[in-house]
This record gives structure tokens, C-alpha cells and sequence, in this order.
């Protein structure tokens, strides 16, 4: 593989627009994450890029927009002229130094969708997507006999029902509609894209003296960036279909990363993304480090149904109303750290740990399941009575601090689930402090629990969890200050916050800068937010999360791989999550999660998608009564493994656990005794983890559908000139690809 420089002058024409930063005295280390502007206005955080935003000194000035800042002040204001490209920069100056923030014109049109009605429907509300699944009343035209909904979106699907005296429906004048997984239908506003084609770009190597940007489309703009420092932008006039790169002088030493945006008048580019060492381009997966986030595989694992490693600690809560399902079944942090040293995780191939909350919770019963009646003990760690304490049963701090030591040293990171959003009602904090709390009550009387879209920043999960009010200064000090603690009293790589969308976003910005300034290693966070992709997007920028689980392409994948939907549904789904988050994103895909029933047991329909998940895992035993459900899980591990993202497989997902909705998709976990189907299974995913970690296309390289179909999909991943082709067939015979033969419910991953 030729060897080359990054540190480039664009040959020809394409001559630096502005002075460049001074290497030495990069104000950050890492990429600016971009702007998505509005169709107007854009209130940009300043904090999120600088920490100390009272040094900033001036905001660079555009012809394309007009920025309203007064100095000292943390939010600036921009206002985008008719000049606004598809994509600008944002440059700040402090200490004579610079920060480079891309910023991305908004793809918005206010957009009509009309319903004929002859006339008015009493009580006719929307909900979807483009409402984040918030009721709105429809407006009625009673001259054109329509109602009206008005909303600025980009092009794209979008689902959506109807709701009449409190039900649900699809919308009757619209055929476009879907399986909402779980027994319903939506509706889908399909709004079409008018322009042409926007540019997507390819980067392959030149020469030793450096490489070349493909674009078929054409572009005539074209933004480099090394870390938060802009090193070219350029506008010509005749768009361009090749563009070649040559290196420049002193490369910036050690580890940074290199983003290459392109544009033309139809839209803006995807994004190319690639890792440098001493200014050159890393082409050896073996030379990145547990810190490069991107080459992250997580493995969420629920404490306490892993392994008993210490039965000492092992304490069941005393209470006949609580079914054994759902009480302790003594797993804790000394299991863990025996298979860390056993190698299980190591040879699996897992570089990245999540732990199930490990904080104190309380001993007695709480909470009701009808059928059968039972309570619930806190097994899960998600009702803290500490925020700051481990729990007993799980073990001490000379244990956690023993078991982080032995995962880095395997180079594995170790990522803790944090619950900020509520306490237990015996945590001291809202027994001292009533008021922190969110109103049980709404002012109609009703009771706020489970009104996870109509009240989310306030609702309640049940009566004995209060959700904490983070519009209070005080209780957003106190909270970040104890997930903070985390970090800084152990050697923790990261977080996996819970119920990301019921908090604030001032929550988040003020923990991320404490974790900033309180430590000095790399720190992964990642939340957990049901919801809208622009709802899951709000949360993540430089000055919040890094990012959200991908329920959305999750959902799609199960409809795909578990239920024989199109695959061209789950390719839109791809392509969405790659335009609201980028094409090198670090999103979590997901194999399942402790909230969802199986993917294996809805593949082999032992849960049907139109039932009740949960109330199948109590009443009835979920078995496995069709084995190609293997294949079909491990179809989904395949797509995770191979596509823009971090892969997370939850625990016994590598063999293929079975079971309904919690608590049965929260069994003890199994190392022996595997039939042969799990056992193949585990080393297939092992081998497929193996390659991804083991292959810089699959980690960082672009990414694009290449044939589509209702029964298979090709897609091509590039990184320099290292190429892979992905093949995956869902339908009942085998297809060929350019040589390559892929059986039903299978796949390839061919390099080129």
C-alpha cells in the first residue's frame, strides 16, 4: 500500500480560501461536529466547541450568513443569506488560535399534507415522526374541505397516524403505509427529493505524493478539515469530477482525524473520514487503539444474570410476592472480571464492555405485574438509593477497580450504564430534597407516569421512581457531579446514559464539560433516546453525546431479517440514519437490548410481532420452533458488523438466547452446554467481529448501496484503496453478484 501525506495543497484552481491554523496550537483535538442549520435562524452553543467560550476573541465573518454575537455571551445567532452553499464554515478566533465548525444548509421546505374530509371530524389529531410521536390538532379548510398539516421537513418518509376520540389509525387517503412492528399500521408522508442528484464522493491514493477525490456527479465545492482546524475551502464556478491532493509541509504529530465534505448545487456530499498518525493516513487496523471510537464492537451485559463469581454476595430479596424471575439471580462484578480473564470477551473479539448499573438500589419489593401477580426486586441496578456507591451485591470498589485493570490491559474498554433521570423514593437526595422532584400529578389530574412523548422531560416511569426536575440548576449540579465522580474515581473509558430524551440538554452540556475538564483520557458516551432521528440528533454534538442507540434502523432490521419485509424499507432506513447523523456516525446498532423481546424468537415466530412481548416471556415458555432462525440472527449480526456505526450485541445474542419481552430476554447467561446451532452461531459472530475490527473499509470507509431489491441488497465500502462489497440476500433462492453466490438468508463480505 503507498504510503501518503494529508497535509495537502489542492492542485490547480483549488487554492486555500483562508489562512491556515497553526498546527502547533490546535485549540482541540478532535473534529467540530457540524451545524445543521435552519431554514432561517440558527443558535449555535458556543461552549459546545469551546470550553472557555469568554476567550473567544471574534467570529470570523461570510458572505453567506450574518452572525449576531455579543462578545462574552455563550450563544451565537446565524442568519443564512440566499449565497448559503450547501455547505459553509464557521471560524472562531481566541489567543490567536482557531476553531473550524462545518456548517450544513438546511434541506427544509415548509410542506403540505392535506386529508379530504367532506366534513369536520371532531377530536382529529397527527402524530409522527415529523411531531417526535406528540399529538397536534389538524386544522380544517372548511372552503376546500381538507384538513391541513404544515410542517418544514426535508425529502424523505416520514410515518405517521391518525387519532380520532383517543385511537389510533392509518390514514384512509393514504395507501403508502407500514407495519409499525408490533400488530399496527403507519402511514407514511412520502415527500419527494426535486432536485438532482447530490455529489458522493470517493477518496483513493494518487501517487506517494498523494491522492485523489472521485465525485461522478460533480462538485464545485470542497471542505478539509484536520481536527477543528479548516485547511481548505474553495467554491469554483465548473463543477469537477476528479480532484487531486498533494502534501504540504509539517504534519501534525500523533493521532488526528480527517474530514472531507464535498458539494454541488443539488446538495451536499457524504463525508469522508480518516484517522492520521504523524499526518499520515492509517491503513493498518492493528496501529488504532481502544480510543479510536470507531473500531468500538460493545457487548452489553446485565450484571447480575452474567456470572456468580462471588456466591458470598449473593442476596435475594426476602419477599414471597416476587417471582423468581424477577429477583436477584447473584451475577456480579468478580464473574465479570473471571471471563475477562478466561478470555471470553477477548476471544469473542469485543473491545468495549457496557455494564448494566452497578450503583447501590433498595432491598425490598416494588412495583406489580398482573398475570401472574408478582412484585419486582431491583436486579437491574435502573431504581439507585446511591449515585456514588456500588451496590453490595455486585461487589466493592477494590473489585471494579481489579476488573477495569484487567480489561486494559486486554485493551478492552469498560463503558458503566448511568441513570440520571430518576432516583429511587428512599434515595436520600429527594428525601431531603421533595421538590426536586417532577410533579406526580398533571394539572388535569392525571396521573404523569409512562407519558414518554406527551410529557417527556417530566414524566414518570412508576410512583416509586420520581424523576428528577433538571430545570433546577441545583439538581443538574448535583447529578452531573456525581456521574462525573465516575470518571474521576475510576478508570472508566465511557457512559451509556439512560433515558437521554427525559433530561434536559443543559444536563448533558454541563456533565460533558465537568468529564472535559476532570479528566484527560478519551471518554465514549452514548444515550438512549426512543424517538424521531431529529428528536435522537438534538443530543448529539461535540458539547453532548457522541451518540444515541439506533432504534429506528434496529426496528427496520428486525422487519427485514425477522418478519420478511422489503429490503428496500430497511436500505430507506440506512440511508436516513447516514442523513441525520453522518456518514461515519457512532451510533450503537444494536443485536437487542433488555426493553425488546429476542430478534431470534421473533424470527422463528415463537413471539409473534402482534402480540404482547412481555406478557408472552410470564405466561407461556418461549421455545425455538424453527432453527433457520440462527441464520436469520445471524443475517442481523452480519448487517451490524458491516455497517457506519458501533455494533453492540446484547449478552447471549452471540449464541442466540431466546425469549419474550423482561424479564425472559433477561436470562442467566449460558457458557456450557451449547446445542450446535448456538455453537456455530458463537463462532460465526466471533469470525464476524474478527473481520470488522480487522479490515479499515468495514471501520471508516464510505459507504453506499450499490443494488436494491425486496429480497436482497449490495453494498460497497471503501477506504482508500482498500474496497469490500456486502451482500445480503433475504429472499427463498440464492443470487448471484459478479461471481459471488449468497444462499437464502445469507450473506458475503468480499474484499475486492
Amino acid at each position: 500500500m503507498k504510503k501518503i501525506f494529508i497535509f495537502l495543497a489542492i492542485l490547480g484552481v483549488w487554492a486555500c480560501q483562508e489562512p491556515q491554523a497553526d498546527e502547533t496550537k490546535a485549540i482541540s483535538n478532535v473534529l467540530s461536529s457540524p451545524v445543521r442549520m435552519q431554514i432561517d435562524s440558527t443558535r449555535i452553543v458556543l461552549e459546545d466547541y469551546v470550553l472557555n467560550y469568554h476567550k473567544i476573541d471574534s467570529i470570523g465573518q461570510n458572505q453567506a450568513f450574518h452572525t449576531n454575537w455579543n462578545q462574552g455571551d455563550n450563544a451565537l445567532v446565524l442568519k443564512t443569506n440566499e449565497s448559503f452553499a450547501p455547505i459553509e464554515n464557521l471560524r472562531i478566533y481566541l489567543d490567536g488560535q482557531t476553531v473550524d465548525i462545518p456548517l450544513f444548509k438546511s434541506e427544509k421546505k415548509m410542506q403540505r399534507l392535506l386529508l379530504p374530509s367532506k366534513e369536520p371530524i371532531e377530536n382529529l389529531f397527527i402524530k409522527g415522526e415529523f411531531t417526535n410521536w406528540q399529538l397536534k390538532q389538524l386544522q380544517y379548510d372548511a372552503k376546500n374541505k381538507t384538513y391541513v398539516y404544515e410542517k418544514a421537513l426535508a425529502s424523505g418518509q416520514y410515518e405517521y397516524v391518525l387519532q380520532i376520540d383517543g385511537k389510533d389509525q392509518a390514514d384512509p387517503n393514504n395507501t403508502l403505509q407500514k407495519s409499525n412492528g408490533m400488530g399496527g399500521t403507519n402511514s407514511i408522508w412520502k415527500i419527494e427529493n426535486n432536485k438532482g442528484e447530490a455529489p458522493f464522493i470517493e477518496l483513493t491514493s494518487n501517487s506517494d505524493h498523494g491522492f485523489i477525490i472521485n465525485a461522478p456527479e460533480g462538485i464545485n465545492k470542497v471542505l478539509v478539515y484536520n481536527d477543528a482546524q479548516l485547511v481548505f475551502n474553495k467554491q469554483v464556478s465548473k463543477t469537477q469530477k476528479q480532484l487531486a491532493f498533494s502534501p504540504i509541509a509539517k504534519p501534525k504529530k500523533g493521532r488526528s482525524m480527517l474530514r472531507i465534505v464535498a458539494a454541488n448545487s443539488n446538495g451536499r456530499s457524504n463525508d469522508l473520514l480518516l484517522p492520521l498518525q504523524d499526518g499520515k493516513p492509517i491503513e493498518d487496523p492493528k496501529l488504532l487503539t481502544r480510543s479510536d471510537f470507531h473500531s468500538n464492537v460493545l457487548y452489553f451485559l446485565m450484571v447480575d444474570r452474567f456470572k456468580d463469581g462471588n456466591p458470598q454476595n449473593t442476596k435475594k430479596v426476602a419477599n414471597d410476592s416476587i417471582h423468581p424471575k424477577a429477583n436477584y439471580y447473584g451475577g456480579d462484578l468478580e464473574g465479570i472480571l473471571q471471563k475477562i480473564e478466561s478470555g471470553y470477551f477477548k476471544n469473542l473479539g469485543i473491545n468495549t464492555i457496557w455494564l448494566s448499573p452497578i450503583t447501590q438500589n433498595p432491598e425490598g419489593a416494588f412495583g406489580l405485574w398482573p398475570d401472574p401477580l408478582t412484585k419486582f426486586s431491583a436486579y437491574h441496578g435502573y431504581w439507585p438509593i446511591s449515585n456514588t456507591k456500588v451496590d453490595y451485591r455486585f461487589g466493592s470498589e477494590a473489585v471494579l477497580k481489579k476488573l477495569l485493570q484487567k480489561a486494559h490491559a486486554q485493551d478492552i474498554n469498560v463503558i458503566l450504564d448511568y441513570v440520571a433521570n430518576h432516583v429511587h423514593r428512599d434515595h436520600p437526595i429527594i428525601q431531603a430534597n421533595p421538590d426536586w422532584a417532577t410533579p406526580l400529578y398533571l394539572p388535569d389530574g392525571t396521573m404523569n407516569t409512562e407519558k414518554w412523548d406527551e410529557h417527556r422531560l417530566t414524566t414518570w416511569f412508576d410512583t416509586f421512581l420520581p424523576t428528577l426536575d433538571f430545570s433546577k440548576p441545583e439538581v443538574v449540579e448535583q447529578m452531573t457531579d456525581s456521574a462525573a465522580f465516575w470518571i474521576t474515581k475510576y478508570d472508566l473509558d465511557g457512559f451509556r446514559h439512560d433515558a437521554t430524551k427525559h433530561i434536559q440538554l443543559e444536563f448533558w452540556r454541563t456533565l460533558t464539560k465537568k468529564i472535559k475538564n476532570r479528566s484527560n483520557r478519551p471518554i465514549f458516551q452514548i444515550g438512549e433516546t426512543y424517538g424521531s432521528y431529529e428528536l435522537i440528533n438534538s443530543y448529539i454534538n461535540n458539547g453532548m453525546l457522541d451518540g444515541q442507540f439506533d432504534f429506528n434502523l434496529y426496528d427496520a432490521a428486525v422487519q427485514t431479517f425477522a418478519n420478511k419485509q422489503s429490503f428496500k424499507q430497511l436500505a430507506i432506513a440506512v440511508e436516513k440514519s447516514l442523513k441525520y447523523y453522518g456518514h461515519h456516525h457512532l451510533m450503537g446498532n444494536i443485536s437487542g437490548n433488555q426493553d425488546k423481546a429476542r430478534f431470534i424468537s421473533y424470527a422463528s415466530r415463537d413471539v409473534s410481532f402482534t402480540e404482547d412481548a412481555k406478557a408472552a416471556g410470564w405466561q407461556r415458555v418461549v421455545g425455538m420452533s424453527d432453527t433457520t432462525a440462527y441464520k436469520k440472527l445471524e443475517l442481523l449480526h452480519a448487517f451490524n458488523l458491516s455497517m457506519p456505526g458501533i455494533p453492540c450485541i446484547y449478552y447471549g445474542d452471540e449464541y442466540g438466547s431466546i425469549g419474550g419481552n423482561d424479564p425472559d430476554n433477561r436470562k442467566q447467561m449460558q457458557f456450557e452446554g451449547l446445542n450446535k446451532h448456538e455453537d456455530r452461531l458463537k463462532k460465526q459472530v466471533s469470525s464476524l467481529i474478527k473481520k470488522r475490527r480487522n479490515n479499515m473499509p468495514l471501520l471508516y470507509g464510505d459507504f453506499r448501496w450499490i443494488e436494491v431489491s425486496d429480497t436482497h441488497g449490495v453494498a460497497k465500502r471503501r477506504y482508500l484503496d482498500q474496497e469490500i462489497t456486502l451482500i445480503f440476500n433475504t429472499g427463498n433462492t440464492d443470487i448471484n453478484y459478479k461471481n459471488h453466490t449468497v444462499p437464502p438468508m445469507g450473506y458475503a463480505i468480499v474484499k475486492n
